[in-house]
């Protein structure tokens, strides 16, 4: 993702970013909270007018 496209997104604090969760010594499983993807959208980010554009 680039510029803009980044703003808005904060880590996922269940895996930590990177998608996985460990669930025993060999076993890992994907995070529900952010999908796989690693990241969550940030509802309270500063929204940008994009309508004059």
């Amino acid at each position: 993702m680039r510029g803009s496209a980044q703003m808005g997104l904060k880590r996922c604090s269940h895996c930590g970013g990177s998608g996985v969760l460990r669930m025993g010594s060999n076993s890992f499983r994907t995070c529900l909270e952010c999908l796989g993807q690693g990241s969550l959208v940030d509802h309270g980010a500063a929204r940008r007018d994009i309508s004059a554009a």
